[in-house]
């Protein structure tokens, strides 16, 4: 009966880990998620495909992706995990109830937003996951009136004492660009310049803290954009963009099989996003959900 118990739990082991890879696209990530060696996840995924007779990932320098015979199982895995865990939770911890608060920039791409929630909403059931989209400004305010223990929002330059958050992790750098449509005639240029954007149709994204940067520029360089929409989301915005409606200055990130993007010369910031947070009884809950966050794939 122990050799039977023990065999359902590696295989088990097996399958947390297989998915820990696959939803991170990285074998040293997924090892992180998962708390163990890269070389010990290896292996087990190693194992995983002999004993099944059929390769689940293929390899290059960046990343691993699914097979088809790896896509099959992944969807099979991540029932029997899920209801595993659920399992767990339900015996182990029925009379708690854990939460995380997180507030989300409102300048991040909702793509990346769900790559971090709906798998760590996966793996943690019992947790009541509360996400408020939220502005820079708006974001301090969630903090001052204790309405979020965390903040995924734009890191400042230097530390400011006077602020609620007292800790960081940053997650990735990214410079501002140029978007516009596939077809559009400036889609051929490496870069451009504000004087190109002059008689262009602008899409202004009134939300974005570009904005004041973008303002100094124009003031200096003594040019002026033709704003044709104002709007405060980033969806309806790109959807603008890739309609060929107008071009609008968006965080690099920001992506679309319709829209190509292209650097402005005059413009040289860059943003930090990441994580902010101040001291909380909430905190084992806060770590873990950044230990997590590491082992999501964010933009190089």
């Amino acid at each position: 009966m122990q050799t039977t118990t023990n065999g359902y739990d590696m295989e088990l082991q097996q399958l947390r880990l297989f998915l820990a890879a696959a939803e991170s696209e990285s074998f040293t990530r997924g090892a992180k998620r998962a708390f163990v060696s890269q070389p010990a996840l290896s292996a087990s995924i190693a194992k995983l495909e002999g004993e099944l007779g059929v390769k689940l990932f293929t390899r290059n320098k960046r990343n691993v992706v699914l097979t088809p015979a790896g896509r099959t199982l992944f969807n099979r895995a991540t029932r029997i995990v899920e209801e595993c865990n659920k399992a767990r939770d339900e015996l182990k911890h029925h009379d708690q109830q854990r939460m995380v608060r997180l507030g989300v920039i409102n300048t991040l791409s909702i793509a990346h937003i769900a790559r971090l929630i709906e798998p760590y909403r996966r793996e943690n059931r019992r947790l009541r996951l509360q996400v408020f989209d939220a502005t820079k400004e708006e974001m301090e305010t969630l903090a001052e009136s204790g309405r979020i223990d965390i903040a995924l929002t734009l890191l400042p330059d230097r530390p400011d004492s006077g602020r609620r958050f007292t800790y960081s992790k940053p997650l990735f750098s990214e410079s501002y660009m140029v978007a516009m449509a596939a077809h559009h005639h400036l889609s051929e240029a490496p870069s451009l310049s504000l004087s190109d954007l002059e008689n262009e149709p602008f899409v202004s994204r009134s939300h974005c803290e570009y904005r004041l940067m973008l303002q100094e520029l124009m003031k200096s360089t003594g040019t002026r954009l033709n704003v044709s929409y104002v709007t405060n989301q980033d969806d309806r915005a790109l959807s603008l963009v890739e309609q060929g409606v107008g071009i609008a200055i968006v965080p690099e990130h920001y992506d679309s099989p319709h829209i190509v993007k292209r650097p402005l010369t005059e413009l040289s910031a860059t943003r930090s996003i990441g994580f902010e947070w101040g001291t909380s009884e909430n905190q084992e809950e806060i770590d873990r959900f950044v230990d997590f966050a590491s082992t999501v794939r964010w933009p190089d």
